[in-house]
């Protein structure tokens, strides 16, 4: 019953933010794109979906074993201190890492037109390992949008090798494969990616989270804060 409740909530949250919210503000805002409505879409979304799901695992598994390896220092205040200053080593060196990851969505889409696949997809791994390391060094916050340019990093990398795919389209189901297998639990994940993405490009948003359900399955769900 509590389950169902949470649920009606935030399908109440979606539909309130998409028709009473002035100019949906809380969406993230991606290139244009005009569905041509023969299925195009849904199947360029299928690679992207399954790299985007794969990233999402990687934090799902990363994150116990970060926090095994904190826990044998004991001291719940020496574990914060550790996890923070490898958090801080991180940021220091590749700077796009710091905060949620929404606002550096802008950057990180101009890196296809100048880095190689090699590189987005070990910007998702880093945005994954620095995710771990601050849920587990004791730092509250949200991991919908780290989860999301996650996603949308290992979506940019296919399109690389795959120019083919339009960019939205390969963003879209990055994202909200990442976000449904980081989350492990996938109707509150396509609710939340339909919140902040729009229903412009619905095919490959359906395709993220239905491969992300499926990639979640392969690992218990995170502990989420």
């Amino acid at each position: 019953m509590h389950r169902w409740l949470k649920l009606a909530g935030l399908l109440g949250f979606l539909l309130t933010a998409i028709w009473v919210l002035p100019g949906n503000s809380i969406r993230i805002k991606l290139p244009e794109h005009v569905s041509m409505k023969d299925g195009a879409d849904v199947l360029g979304a299928n690679l992207p979906a399954i790299v985007g799901a794969a990233t999402g695992l990687l934090f799902v598994l990363m994150l116990p074993q970060i926090e095994k390896q904190l826990g044998r220092l004991g001291d719940i205040h020496l574990q914060t201190i550790v996890g923070t200053a490898h958090f801080a080593a991180l940021a220091e060196c590749f700077p796009i890492l710091l905060f949620s990851g929404r606002h550096e969505l802008d950057a990180m889409l101009r890196w296809p037109r100048d880095a190689g696949m090699g590189a987005l997809l070990m910007l998702a791994f880093l945005k994954a390992l620095a995710l771990a390391l601050c849920l587990v060094s004791g730092w509250r916050g949200g991991a919908v949008f780290p989860l999301l340019f996650i996603g949308a990093a290992a979506g940019a990398a296919t399109l690389v090798p795959v120019p083919q795919i339009p960019v939205t389209v390969a963003i879209v189901a990055g994202m909200s494969a990442a976000l449904t297998t980081g989350m492990g639990r996938p109707i509150a994940a396509m609710l939340i990616a339909a919140l902040l993405i729009g229903p412009t490009v619905l095919g490959s948003l359906c395709v993220g989270c239905i491969v992300g359900w499926a990639v979640s399955n392969l690992a218990p769900a995170p502990k989420l804060h």
